[in-house]
């Protein structure tokens, strides 16, 4: 379904607030490799989504672009902010909090602890 846009609401129109940051979120996201494709196809699964592969794509004050893989097929989906992020900081946060939640998070870091304990094995 499309909406007319009133011409003096498109050109009163500010930029989103994270137009200059994109590419460094994005980036920042990609230095974490495998772990944080891992949790991007969690987070897909998730919100039922079956995908081979995830990588996330955009980002911006109200949520985050994430392309997805499965078969021959590929597809973009969106992932919503709660609220909306009005800085850099604030967006990382809320994609840190979407794939890594606070039960994934407790469990990750459970099994680290047991890895680095001498007396685990």
């Amino acid at each position: 379904m499309q909406y007319p846009i009133n011409l003096q609401d498109f050109q009163d129109a500010e930029p989103d607030a994270l137009v200059h940051c994109t590419s460094a979120i994005i980036e920042h996201f990609s230095e974490k490799g495998i772990r944080c494709n891992v949790a991007l196809k969690a987070l897909c699964k998730k919100k039922g989504l079956n995908v081979e592969g995830a990588n996330l794509i955009g980002v911006d004050s109200l949520g985050m672009d994430v392309r997805v893989f499965s078969g021959v097929e590929v597809r973009t989906h969106r992932f919503p902010f709660k609220v909306q992020a009005a800085s850099e900081f604030a967006a990382e946060k809320q994609i840190q909090q979407l794939l890594f939640p606070r039960a994934r998070r407790k469990k990750f870091r459970t099994q680290q602890d047991m890895l680095k304990d001498p007396d685990f094995f």
